[in-house]
Parts: structure tokens; C-alpha cells; sequence
């Protein structure tokens, strides 16, 4: 009963405390649900959705209650919701979409923030902030593309796998657009972040237990087999966060837990056996130690990258070694000569991709051929400027550079010590995932990209908290200005000219 004992807050105008009434809606909310979910279990007599539409109901009922309950259970289920193989989609498509349950609870907690938000009177639908830009640019410019190849009706491009695809880079927008609003000061900020570890942790234990058991970890409940790769992206972001709190933290207590964090998490890192999220750790600390100004960061990569040889485990070195052969692999040439190296078959699809690219912008330069056209895994670059032409490849950028600004503005200019990790930790991020996506599509994939903008959209509540204090101080000192020359503009006109 604690959520209905405070007072303080208002609803509307503040005339009627929210404490008063939000017990006997909550309680009218859940007797109406009943009864509806009562009549649709008769007509339907389908117990999963019954179960299904139970949980959303509750859940659209504690997000209104408190929209912080309706982020807690978001960041719980980006990584812990499980999948259902809805099958193949779409006539010359033969990929199954992965509908996963969080798909829908993120359009329920929307939901819920929006009425929540009506009932106070705050009608906003995002934070502004300079990310909004390069959103509605990169997004827009991908609605545009996919409209205009449904137009000329292009060959063998197929309308409803773009508009799954569509969707779902809609949801990870909405889940930054939703946290920003949720979140309004530092201590929100603490209480979704201690969640977000709590889940790392789940998922770092899990990956841990079932190392030998599976030949590459992976997150829990992957349907259709392991996915390292998105579990690679993952942890990525995990220890680059810890990492950069570790560096912020002000007492040896607190540098311990996320050097504690950082360290559980890197041990299912080493064994995805993930290249492209190697290289992005690599390069998103190089970032971290940079951004801090923290050189002993580059010195203990440079450390961790010359003793890995000895000190790395088998399998990490088989499958770095497996990069580059001597036999057996595929040849590569530059400009049509050949350089004599062979590589393994995953590297050279990362690399014939760019020939994909090549033909493609020859037909279709400036706007693509329409997203999901010519499915690519292997490269995000690729796969914008395939799908979205130089324009959306351009908006892309775009994109990124208002992330990593926006996030590096929030690290200067935040004094709080966690807001100033978070922010640290999210423009390391950042630069580790544009490398990442040299090798798999990791700005498409729902259990890196949900992480990633609940993360940025903290970042963007520190910034604006921090802009916040600053005029605060700005005009606290001109107030006291004012004081201390008040006497001294009333005891002499002359001084009093020389003031103003």
C-alpha cells in the first residue's frame, strides 16, 4: 500500500491529491479487467492468450499507476522476455520473424505513459533534445525509401517484410522517446539503472553456466538457436558502462562493484567467440580511456592485447586464428590482383558484401531500394546504403554523431558522479557498436538497440538535469549579485551608475 500513502503529488492542477484517487481506480481498473478477461476467455477459450492479454492489461495498469513500474518491467524484459517463431513472412522472404513478448509490452507501456502523462496535463510526446533531430532524419528518410519502392513495385522486394522491419526500428525509438519522459531527475535515474544491472547480471550468470555446454554463449531464450554475436553487442555495452562508472565512482566501495560488473560480464564476453564484439571492446575502451582522459586505459588495452596470446583460452584463439589461412579459405584480391591471403567464409561474406553495394548504387543511389530489399546480416553500412541509398546512408551518420555529441555533452557537463558514467559509458558505447556493425547489423538488432537507447535516453535526462542546475546557478549568483549591491546603490547615486 505504500504507492497510495503519498500526498505530494498532484494530478491536473493539483486540486485533488493523486494518493486519493489512485486506489480506488487501480481498484475499479482491476475488477472491469476481470470481468472482460472472464467473457474473452469464454469466447476465445485460448488460455496463452487469456494469459497474455492478463499481463498487458496488469501492466498497462501499474505503468498509469506508476509509470517508473512500467520502465522497471521494459528493462526486466529486453533481455529476459522469450521469443515465439511466428514463421515465415512475406512471398519471396523465407526468414521467420521472431515476435518477442516485450515486442508488445512495449507498445502497452507507451500507451500507459501517454495517459499518464494526458492525466497530469503534460501533453509531450518526446524530451527535446538534439538526438530528436537525427531521429525523425534517419527514420523519415527509411519511411520515404520503403514508400517510394512500394510505388515502382520493385522486383522481388516485399511489402510486409519492410513493415515489420519499419516497426521495429520504431520500437527502439519509442523506448527512448518513453524512458526520457518517465525519467526526470538523478535519483529516477539510479532506480532504472540499478535494474539494468541486476538484469546484466542474470544474463551474465546464465551465459557463465552454460559455457561447455554450448559451443558459443548466448542471452536466454534465443529462439532458433545461439546468437553470440547479439550477445557479443550486449555485453559490449555492459562493461563499457561499468567501466566508465568504475572510472567515475568517488569511493573505493562503488569502484569495486563495477569493476566486480565489468569483470563477470567479460567472462561470457571471451566466450561468444564474436570477433566483430572483440574488436568493438577494444575499440570502445581506447574511446573510454580517451573521452576521460584516462591514458592508464589505453596502457592496460595495449597490456590485455599483447598477453592475450598466452593467457586468452583456446577457443579464443582458434577463433581468432581461423580469420586468416594459409588453405582452404577464400582468396582476396585488391583492384583484381590478388594479395595471397585467404580467409575464412564469415570474413569474405563481410567483405563481398561491399560488391552488393556497388551494384546496388548503380540503380538506386540517392534513396535505395527500400528497407529489407536485399537482405544483408553482415555489415549495417552495407545494409543503409543498400536499403536507404546515400541520403539515408548520410541520415545514418547523422544519427550517430548527435548520439555521441549528445552523449559526450551530457559527461561535461553533468556533475553527479553516476550521470557522468552513464553518459561516459554510452559515448563509449557508442563508438564500440559503430565498429561492432562493421560485422553484423548491430543497430537492427532488438537486444542491442533496446539496451542501447534506454541507456542514451538516461543520458539525456542527466544532460538536461545538468543544464537544469547550471541556470539554477546562474541565477542564484545573479540574485546574490543583486544583494550585495542593493546597499550600495542606495547609500551613493554615483556608485549606483557605475553598477548598471
Amino acid at each position: 500500500m505504500a504507492w497510495f500513502i503519498d500526498s505530494k503529488r498532484g494530478i491536473g492542477r493539483g486540486e485533488t491529491p493523486e494518493s486519493r484517487l489512485e486506489g480506488p481506480m487501480f481498484a475499479g481498473f482491476v475488477t472491469v479487467c476481470a470481468i472482460g478477461l472472464f467473457i474473452f476467455h469464454i469466447l476465445v477459450q485460448n488460455q496463452s492468450l487469456t494469459i497474455a492479454l492478463s499481463i498487458s492489461l496488469l501492466v498497462f495498469g501499474a505503468t498509469v499507476l506508476r509509470v517508473e513500474m512500467g520502465v522497471y518491467i521494459l528493462i526486466i524484459s529486453m533481455l529476459l522476455s522469450p521469443e515465439i517463431e511466428a514463421g515465415a513472412v512475406g512471398t519471396y522472404s523465407e526468414r521467420g520473424v521472431n515476435i518477442r513478448y516485450d515486442d508488445i509490452l512495449i507498445l502497452v507501456i507507451f500507451f500507459g505513459v501517454l495517459v499518464k502523462l494526458a492525466f497530469e496535463g503534460r501533453p509531450m510526446l518526446w524530451r527535446p533534445n538534439p538526438v530528436n533531430a537525427g531521429i525523425f532524419a534517419y527514420y523519415g528518410v527509411c519511411v520515404l525509401s520503403t514508400l517510394d519502392a512500394w510505388r515502382i513495385d520493385v522486383e522481388a522486394w516485399d511489402p510486409s517484410v519492410a513493415f515489420f522491419e519499419i516497426l521495429k526500428m520504431l520500437e527502439f525509438y519509442m523506448v527512448f522517446f518513453m524512458v526520457g519522459l518517465a525519467a526526470s531527475n538523478l535519483k529516477e535515474i539510479r532506480r532504472h539503472l540499478t535494474v539494468f544491472f541486476v538484469v546484466a547480471f542474470i544474463v551474465s550468470t546464465y551465459a557463465i553456466f552454460s559455457i561447455g555446454r554450448l559451443s558459443r554463449v548466448s542471452a536466454p531464450f534465443e529462439a532458433g538457436g545461439t546468437e553470440p554475436n547479439t550477445l557479443g553487442g550486449y555485453l559490449t555495452i555492459v562493461i563499457c558502462l561499468a567501466a566508465a562508472l568504475m572510472l567515475c565512482a568517488p569511493s573505493r566501495k562503488w569502484k569495486f562493484v563495477f569493476a566486480f560488473v565489468a569483470m563477470l560480464s567479460f567472462v561470457p564476453f571471451v566466450m561468444t567467440l564474436s570477433r566483430a564484439s572483440y574488436l568493438a571492446l577494444v575499440v570502445g575502451f581506447i574511446a573510454l580511456g580517451m573521452l576521460s582522459r584516462r591514458f592508464s586505459i589505453l596502457a592496460l588495452v595495449a597490456v590485455v592485447l599483447f598477453v592475450s596470446p598466452w593467457v586468452m583460452p583456446e577457443e579464443v584463439r582458434k577463433r581468432v586464428n581461423y580469420t586468416f589461412q594459409e588453405s582452404g579459405g577464400e582468396s582476396v584480391s585488391i583492384a583484381g590482383n590478388e594479395t595471397g591471403l585467404q580467409i575464412d567464409t564469415s570474413t569474405y561474406e563481410r567483405i563481398y558484401v561491399w560488391q552488393k553495394v556497388k551494384f546496388n548504387l548503380t540503380v538506386w543511389p540517392w534513396f535505395g531500394g527500400g528497407v529489407s530489399w536485399e537482405t544483408v546480416l553482415d555489415s549495417q553500412y552495407a545494409r543503409v546504403l543498400i536499403e536507404t541509398g546515400v541520403v539515408g546512408f548520410t541520415a545514418f551518420l547523422f544519427l550517430l554523431y548527435r548520439v555521441f555529441k549528445t552523449a559526450r555533452e551530457s559527461f561535461r557537463w553533468s556533475r553527479d558522479w553516476v550521470a557522468r558514467g552513464i553518459a561516459l559509458g554510452v559515448a563509449a558505447s557508442t563508438v564500440g557498436l559503430i565498429v561492432h556493425g562493421m560485422g553484423t547489423i548491430s543497430f537492427l538488432i532488438v537486444r542491442i538497440m533496446e539496451p542501447f537507447w534506454f541507456l542514451l535516453a538516461l543520458s539525456v535526462v542527466a544532460r538536461e538535469v545538468a543544464l537544469r542546475e547550471h541556470t539554477q546557478r546562474v541565477l542564484a549568483w545573479k540574485e546574490s549579485k543583486a544583494k550585495i549591491a542593493e546597499p550600495i546603490r542606495a547609500a551613493s547615486p554615483a556608485a549606483d551608475a557605475v553598477l548598471t
